[in-house]
């Protein structure tokens, strides 16, 4: 089953990325917007994975922390790998960055014991809500601000993503209710 791991953002934050997604593709064609239910950051995409794979990273998951919930912000849309030849529209984030690295670390370096290889790229969080069908500059012009109240991540969640004609759709395999914020 394809899988990966996210951190699960409030509806609110879904909301206001889906109006500024509907405001931004007046003006930047191209883009294949996520839907409000895609939205997340991820921690882990894992690709094709076993049912006894998914079982040891609900395993993992089940002792890992206590991590507490995530008090955090959203700073800007930006683009991957960059705004000159953008593939990927993202919301950064701004406060709960450091908490949100700290906790996927410690994922990381559990998933590595049982034998996953590390990560290579960076790991910097961000909301993906646009994929451009060819890469293209986005331009400031094309950007709005990202007006959004702080949000409180309060769960780590294991998906099964399906892949279909609509784009892809993602099942709840296994969720980790983060503590309190101290």
């Amino acid at each position: 089953m394809r899988s990966f791991l996210a951190f699960e953002i409030p509806r609110e934050v879904k909301r206001r990325l889906s109006e500024v997604s509907i405001t931004m593709a007046r003006t930047l064609p191209g883009v294949r917007w996520v839907r409000p239910e895609g939205q997340h950051i991820t921690i882990r995409f894992f690709g094709e994975i076993s049912e006894a794979r998914a079982q040891e990273i609900k395993d993992i998951l089940g002792v890992a922390g206590p991590y507490r919930r995530v008090e955090a912000s959203l700073k800007c849309i930006d683009a991957f790998p960059d705004k000159r030849k953008a593939r990927v529209i993202v919301a950064t984030i701004d406060e709960g960055v450091d908490i949100i690295r700290s906790i996927y670390h410690d994922i990381e370096n559990r998933l590595t014991a049982l034998g996953y290889e590390r990560e290579k790229k960076g790991f910097t969080p961000h909301i993906t809500f646009g994929r451009m069908k060819v890469p293209a500059p986005l331009l400031e012009r094309d950007t709005l601000p990202l007006e959004c109240p702080r949000f409180t991540i309060e769960r780590i969640i294991l998906y099964r993503s399906i892949l279909g004609r609509e784009g892809a759709t993602y099942e709840p395999l296994f969720e980790k209710k983060l503590g309190a914020a101290i």
